[in-house]
């Protein structure tokens, strides 16, 4: 499960630890959670948090969570566009790119029809922006990402919640007069956010270099023998 480093460290070392998953009716519900204590992780971090990074997490699943989850999910294969990422190679005519996570503004205690049962309700944010900076610090590639406001989606205050989440790129090309997706392919990983001097909202992530070479790198090494098969 790759996820912000400062995610990762937050994590309890042994217990249960809940997943989320989207599904459209509640009635589909069912309990999954990782025993943290058969889970192993990569951590990848500087000395301070902050804007600089590097802050990059990688969290290795007990088999059973993953026997699950490939049931009902489906998994991104880093490795399978490993190439296409690191050579910035375009797959359609033009692209779009999104910034996916979870709001802690927007999460919310639900009332629940079990006694002694606790309810909460997760809102994701699918929000469109640009990258507007890259920087590099060593091995890693960290970029801004611009947010773009829309005047039918009101920004929230604050992003918190959002580290670990992804950057997705849409490639799209134009099929009968009409743009289609041909692939999207994940491009960043959000840990920070900040505000410009003009009051706009700022997402840091680490991009593909960081991703696609640096973590898959040190994921192989960690996991020679899994990373084989």
């Amino acid at each position: 499960m790759l996820t912000a480093a400062h995610v990762v460290d937050a994590l309890p070392k042994s217990g249960h630890v809940g997943i989320i998953s989207y599904i459209e009716n509640s009635m589909q519900f069912q309990r999954q959670s990782i025993a943290m204590e058969h889970a192993d992780c990569l951590i990848i971090q500087g000395k301070e948090f902050g804007r600089n990074g590097p802050d990059l997490g990688f969290l290795r699943l007990p088999q059973e969570n993953v026997g699950w989850l490939k049931a009902k999910n489906s998994f991104y294969n880093l490795s399978k566009h490993r190439d296409d990422a690191l050579a910035h190679r375009a797959a359609g005519q033009g692209h779009v790119d999104t910034v996916v996570g979870v709001i802690h503004e927007l999460t919310k205690d639900l009332p629940s029809e079990k006694r002694g049962v606790r309810k909460k309700g997760f809102t994701g944010i699918f929000c469109g922006g640009r990258p507007s900076a890259i920087r590099y610090r060593d091995d890693f590639d960290i970029l801004d990402f611009e947010l773009t406001s829309d005047a039918e989606f009101g920004l929230p205050n604050s992003f918190e919640g959002t580290s670990g989440g992804a950057i997705w790129r849409f490639f799209v090309t134009e099929k009968d007069n009409k743009p289609v997706v041909v692939e999207r392919r994940l491009i960043g990983v959000p840990f920070y956010q900040s505000l410009t001097a003009d009051k706009k909202r700022i997402i840091t992530y680490h991009g593909p270099k960081s991703i696609y070479g640096v973590l898959i790198d040190r994921a192989i090494a960690r996991w020679p023998d899994e990373a084989s098969k």
